[in-house]
């Protein structure tokens, strides 16, 4: 984590009698994810002017505020980071089960999103959204690549605007005729046009765009090469999924490149210190060491790794060769959820499996014999989900720690009815296996200082009326791009009808 930036207004003389006034103070256990990791068993957290404006023991608490929130048993953490989505698949949500890759791509992922325009996007993201700030999400990512309506895009920023959350956006231009339906396909040139007009309409304090593409195959080459130079020339970060499904299949057989795909980046000079790459399983020898030596970043994805029996998951190639990692969620098709607390313990679950897995097959006598230490802990899960996920970013500078002059991405957790919280010995690790805080013990969740959940409630958006427009979506467009017969397919269920 880089040095605490320099900020003269924020007044960290602890030895002053006088007392300072602040917007909000927070008081709990504070988990600041700073540098030294500490946590303070009877902490407070000053807010002032949307910032952090000091933090420690409250026995040494020298603000005085209006408002002060918490207290004993409260826990108070920083903001979570997601670090990949697709939200436009709220009308999707769950419909993988039971399909095939390409039956749900090409059957219903392609033609439900692709029908959405501005106000259907709006509708589809938003119950993610939800899921996501609910549970303490403050910043999300998100890969859009529908685009047949071309304010598709606009959509789902409005929905993050009004939800009040942080989103880096990256529009994904795709090209590539044997990965691509025609009506999704467009000119690089068009596409970044495109990009620019969404950065010029949307971008703000809590809002980035940038350009991207799916994968290595979903663009020809000198394509992606000029997509990639677009975030180089514009300082953004470039971000692809990386082993893409069609990487597999395509490389070898249309473009003679018998690799793997993050060798085929460094080949052509795009793998480097602004790519983020998503998912990343199923590397050949060395290329963990290859990503570390280029300084690329890794969003992981075990939630959905785990859900579709990836059992050879490992994150463990890259904490162990220093690359720097966030955990992420993918599109609700495959995070039914949407729960990044989930994601936390799936991270932990999915590597100690595939290192068992990786064990066994490696040596077929290999026995447990009780005294292995697994890897990981709820400690790393929970880092991963804050400090690592803002570094994955690109905005450690700002988010992602409780530290002063850090933005004021605040979640407040009343542990005193929450069961599987308590006893408190544990606490992290009862945080992360116990699948996070249930929605009505987040007391607040704050962005940039300011209160967007109460009580487990958005304080601007209505969610019963965001279920009702986005379930009245989904029938709509089941009958308009005939995907209906994907709904329970493969079902052993009788569903019987009114």
């Amino acid at each position: 984590t880089p040095e605490t930036p320099d900020t003269p207004e924020v007044n960290d003389d602890m030895s002053s009698s006088a007392p300072l006034s602040c917007d909000t103070l927070l008081r709990g256990v504070v988990v600041t994810m700073d540098p030294g990791r500490r946590v303070f068993l009877d902490g407070y957290v000053a807010v002032q002017g949307g910032k952090v404006a000091g933090v420690g023991r409250w026995a040494d608490c020298p603000y005085t505020a209006a408002e002060v929130l918490g207290g004993e048993g409260h826990l108070v953490l920083p903001g979570l980071v997601n670090v990949h989505a697709h939200l436009v698949q709220g009308c999707i949500r769950g419909m993988a089960e039971g399909t095939t890759f390409e039956e749900r791509l090409f059957g219903f992922y392609y033609p439900m999103t692709g029908a959405c325009d501005e106000e259907r996007s709006y509708v589809s993201a938003m119950p993610p959204l939800l899921d996501l700030v609910r549970r303490g999400v403050t910043t999300t990512a998100d890969d859009h690549f529908t685009h047949v309506h071309r304010r598709s895009i606009d959509g789902v920023l409005r929905a993050v605007r009004d939800t009040g959350m942080r989103c880096r956006m990256a529009r994904l231009t795709i090209t590539d005729a044997a990965a691509v339906p025609a009506a999704f396909r467009e000119p690089l040139d068009a596409g970044l046009a495109e990009t620019e007009r969404v950065m010029k309409e949307w971008e703000d304090d809590r809002v980035s765009v940038t350009a991207s593409t799916i994968g290595i195959t979903y663009c020809e080459p000198e394509q992606l090469k000029a997509l990639w130079q677009w975030t180089v020339d514009h300082d953004r970060q470039f971000d692809i999924h990386a082993p893409a499904i069609f990487d597999q299949k395509y490389l070898a057989a249309r473009r003679g490149w018998q690799g793997g795909s993050f060798e085929w980046l460094a080949e052509t000079g795009i793998l480097g210190p602004n790519v983020i790459a998503a998912h990343a399983q199923n590397l050949r020898p060395g290329e963990a060491a290859l990503i570390a030596k280029c300084g690329a970043r890794i969003a992981l994805v075990p939630d959905m790794e785990q859900v579709l029996g990836l059992v050879n998951f490992d994150a463990r190639q890259y904490l162990e060769n220093g690359v720097t990692c966030g955990l992420g969620l993918d599109g609700p098709v495959v995070a039914y959820g949407h729960d990044l607390w989930a994601a936390m313990r799936s991270f932990l679950t999915s590597q100690r499996l595939g290192d068992q897995h990786r064990r066994m097959t490696a040596d077929k006598g290999a026995k447990w014999t009780g005294d292995e230490m697994l890897f990981g802990s709820g400690e790393l899960a929970l880092e991963l989900a804050t400090i690592g996920g803002a570094k994955a970013l690109m905005m450690d500078d700002r988010i992602g720690s409780l530290e002063p002059g850090k933005e004021a991405d605040i979640v407040l957790i009343d542990r005193r009815g929450e069961t599987q919280l308590s006893p408190p010995a544990a606490l992290i690790a009862n945080l992360v296996y116990g699948n996070g805080p249930s929605p009505d013990a987040v007391r607040r969740v704050l962005i940039g200082g300011r209160t967007v959940v109460r009580d487990g409630e958005h304080v601007v958006v209505d969610r019963r009326e965001a279920v009702r427009a986005s379930d009245a979506l989904q029938d709509t467009l089941l009958d308009e791009v005939g995907a209906r017969r994907f709904v329970r397919m493969r079902t052993r269920f009788d569903w019987i009808a009114p």
